[in-house]
């Protein structure tokens, strides 16, 4: 018996739908990463732009917007800053320093990054945290070039970096 083309389109149609539904679903339970609200990072340099919510009035659960840090996340971003100022490394083990603590897409963001182009060579403080929620926090790491700033997310059960923002080059300095 052949089955009638509408209804494969129907039913493929309800199979996609249900599977976004799923997703959706598990996203909201924790399941998937998570970014800080109201902001999205691109790039190896991790710029930032703001995110426009919609206007159905129904954005779902709202995430905390104010918790103290989680001190796992704080050990990751304090691991990673000292993975990431080694310039003296050569590329492939510079990146299995700091592919450890990132996240899967931005570790492949890091695999084309130069260490030796990097200003700082080591930490020179604890993390100064910016912003905390229960799925995100953002930390400040003193370096001997200045600061970085470290974006780091709750990946399912683990916190990993997504987005470091280098130290800013000193006033007058040429790009």
């Amino acid at each position: 018996m052949t089955a009638h083309p509408g209804r494969r389109l129907v039913t493929v149609s309800i199979l996609l739908a249900v599977t976004a539904a799923a997703l959706t679903a598990c996203g909201r339970a924790g399941q998937r990463p998570t970014t800080p609200p109201a902001t999205a990072t691109t790039g190896v340099a991790g710029t930032t732009a703001p995110v426009e919510a919609d206007d159905d009035g129904d954005d779902g659960a709202q995430p905390d917007t104010s918790a103290a840090p989680d001190p796992a996340a704080l050990d990751v971003i304090t691991a990673f800053a000292t993975a990431w100022t080694r310039p003296d490394l050569d590329q492939q083990h510079w990146y299995t320093g700091v592919a450890r603590y990132a996240a899967p897409a931005y570790a492949a963001e890091l695999a084309t990054v130069d260490p030796a182009m990097g200003p700082a060579t080591r930490i020179t403080g604890p993390p100064t945290v910016t912003s905390a929620t229960t799925d995100a926090v953002v930390a400040a790491v003193g370096t001997d070039a200045g600061p970085i700033t470290i974006t780091c997310v709750r990946y399912d059960s683990r916190w990993l970096v997504v987005d470091v923002q280098p130290p800013e080059p000193p006033a007058g300095a040429m790009s």
